[in-house]
């Protein structure tokens, strides 16, 4: 039976995490609030469903906490609407209670032929805070009449994300995509908050005093979140699944971290996370991300670029830890190649093109990406080229990108010694840099990331005669093909961005439907998004499955000789002599960095000597894998003197393979004995 809110005193059932001053403030109780013109004849009644509210008076009824909140936080409740339009509203504090002139909201509200409109409005001051921020036509209503913005919605949500002083808006929803009922949030247009004044949260109904309004408030809950993300400066190397955050939005991750082995572990890590739809990148520190994209390929019967970008409610983009240990870690991301609207290249009932990415790395911080993709063939539509890789720069919302990235962004090199250096002059006066297409013809192209006050992001890729087979099936010298395109090198912002580099705002983090096929650019600088400044072809027409693979990881800032030696200890480690028939060696493996040997399970010993293959160059950090090993333990020598393990070596048994990971530094004849 419902009751009369004068005599109301709800316990208070919002999850608020204790920021207050005592345990007792935890414990107050939802208060009801008249808004608009109804000062009476709201109902409210909780259940294991919810609390429903109600209201047969022309306005706005509902219940709000007196425990004011601010920071970095999230609000959100689920709604059941029974009858006319509902929502959730935060208050600005004005003297302890909620302050009916400065307020956000979000509301779902119905039409008499059944149509859903959910609109956010805000108010600043008494005047309309929505028209203010009209520049650039922001999107801030929705009406849910298919299949990309839903039928209708679920829950209601607002997130703070408090470093950029910015508040973000969603409604959820579902679709059927590939046979599967999938749930998400679709995002409106974001609206600055730089009042620091605390908030209330209140869930309300409305009523235009024709019939009773009512709705039924499922879970409502504030919950004061991170800024940034936790510090792994103790974590270890290692790979764990746990909630990450970056520019304010927290949520499920894979997250490889290393120690002192890698020189920036104190920051930097390797992150596959659902808020970008598990694309992996490197997070720098809290202001700054870098990655290297995926297989992206066009047309196929559908608009835009299949990616997995679009994938906002992850139905097929899924990443796993496949091995976690003392010697490296591993771990598998796949996805499908489809529009944003869900649509797959070739369109056909079966197949799906998808593609698969392994990325191994060692303690140092150093990896490999391997990617294959596997396309569809039974189709009408004829296979087009694909990219295989985009270096890009991603930045948290509140910074623009020149605070992150050097002018001088992009720098190509190889172990001869060529070299080539893009930069991007903002001020549009001085022409883009153009493409230089003599690195079509490297035998490998060291390509680097270059960002402001911070170490470097790179990726190696080989195409030489000895390694192509494996890492570049179709070398650009082949075809027509370059590292780049020249739209990277010409684009240039606008709008808030005027002067900087060019933003995309349509991934991470951003759930709005796309405003072009393809892409939504970026407008406000409190938004996170990305820069795209290196895209990188990948093959013309692949026949069936096929496989390249990258050397990836982060380095000293303008150090072209340790990137030098990393690539060139990844491609041509060196000349191998077996000492003793303990062991044979099978070769390099680019895939894993490592060279491998095998045993026949009998003798437990591999002794051999390497030779650095490239004159003046340093191998470091040999990775060795003895297959059939078995279980037993593994000692080294190097040139006689026995390591330590641990500070020397670090080894892990994966099945019955020895996996070393050897931390070393040597440019001339040296040997080992594993026992």
């Amino acid at each position: 039976m419902l009751k009369r809110t004068a005599a109301l005193f709800i316990f208070c059932s919002i999850l608020l995490r204790p920021w207050w001053a005592s345990a007792d403030d935890a414990q107050k109780k939802w208060e009801p609030y008249y808004f608009g013109p109804a000062t009476e004849g709201g109902l409210v009644s909780e259940s294991e469903e919810g609390v429903r509210l109600s209201l047969d008076r022309v306005g706005l009824f509902g219940i709000y906490n007196p425990s004011k909140f601010g920071g970095n936080f999230e609000v959100q409740s689920g709604i059941k609407p029974q009858a006319g339009p509902c929502g959730i509203i935060l208050f600005k504090d004005n003297g302890g209670k909620p302050d009916p002139s400065n307020f956000f909201g979000i509301e779902r509200k119905p039409d008499k032929e059944g149509n859903v409109t959910v609109r956010v409005f805000a108010i600043k001051d008494g005047q309309d805070f929505i028209s203010q921020n009209s520049q650039w036509n922001p999107r801030f209503e929705f009406l849910l009449n298919n299949e990309s913005f839903g039928y209708d919605t679920t829950a209601l949500r607002i997130i703070k994300d408090e470093k950029a002083s910015c508040l973000h808006f969603y409604y959820r929803c579902s679709r059927k995509v590939d046979g599967k009922q999938a749930e998400g949030w679709i995002e409106f247009s974001t609206l600055p908050d730089t009042d620091k004044r605390g908030f209330y949260f209140y869930p309300y109904v409305k009523s235009d005093g024709s019939a009773p309004s009512g709705a039924v408030f499922m879970k409502p809950m504030a919950v004061l979140t991170p800024a940034d993300d936790m510090s792994d400066k103790e974590t270890g190397f290692k790979a764990v699944r746990r909630d990450y955050t970056f520019s304010g939005f927290s949520g499920d991750a894979i997250v490889v971290t290393f120690d002192r082995e890698f020189p920036y572990y104190d920051k930097a890590k390797f992150v596959f996370w659902s808020q970008a739809e598990y694309i992996p990148w490197w997070h720098i520190d809290d202001k700054c991300a870098a990655y290297y994209e995926f297989v992206e390929i066009w047309n196929g019967g559908t608009e835009g670029c299949c990616e997995p970008m679009g994938d906002r409610l992850l139905r097929w983009s899924k990443a796993e830890v496949e091995v976690s240990n003392k010697a490296r870690v591993v771990v598998h991301w796949r996805y499908v190649l489809a529009d944003p609207e869900y649509k797959w290249w070739g369109l056909d009932p079966v197949e799906r093109p998808y593609a698969d990415e392994w990325f191994t790395f060692y303690p140092d911080g150093t990896g490999v990406r391997k990617v294959t993709y596997t396309p569809v063939l039974t189709t009408r539509y004829e296979i087009d080229w694909n990219e295989v890789s985009e270096l890009a720069v991603v930045k948290r919302g509140g910074v623009k990108p020149s605070e992150i990235i050097e002018q001088r962004a992009v720098t190509l090199f190889n172990l001869a010694g060529d070299k080539i250096e893009y930069a991007w002059y903002l001020n549009k006066n001085t022409g883009p840099s153009k493409l230089d297409e003599s690195s079509k013809n490297w035998p490998e192209a060291v390509c680097r990331i270059n960002l402001k006050n911070r170490p470097a992001v790179f990726e190696v890729f080989a195409q030489g005669e000895e390694a192509c087979p494996k890492t570049f099936p179709a070398p650009f010298s082949k075809w027509w093909g370059h590292y780049g395109e020249n739209w990277a090198l010409e684009l240039r912002g606008g709008y808030e961005y005027e002067g900087d580099f060019f933003v995309f705002s349509h991934w991470p983090i951003n759930k709005m439907p796309y405003e072009e096929p393809s892409k939504t650019n970026g407008r406000y600088i409190r938004e996170p998004g990305h820069v795209s400044l290196l895209p990188v072809a990948g093959h013309p027409k692949v026949s069936g499955p096929t496989t390249w693979a990258m050397l990836v990881g982060v380095s000293k800032p303008w150090d072209d000789q340790e990137l030098r030696d990393k690539t060139s200890s990844w491609l041509y480690p060196g000349d191998i002599t077996m000492i003793s028939d303990d062991a044979k060696f099978i070769g390099n493996d680019y895939y894993q960095r490592a060279l491998v040997f095998e045993t026949d399970r009998l003798r437990h010993g591999c002794q051999f000597s390497m030779y650095p293959k490239i004159v003046s160059s340093t191998v470091l950090n040999p990775v060795f894998i003895i297959k059939n090993w078995g279980k037993y333990p593994v000692n080294v020598k190097m040139n006689g003197r026995a390591l330590k393990e641990g500070s020397d070596y670090r080894y892990d048994i994966e099945r019955e393979d020895a996996v070393i990971w050897v931390k070393a530094k040597f440019s001339n004849l040296t040997t080992f004995l594993i026992n």
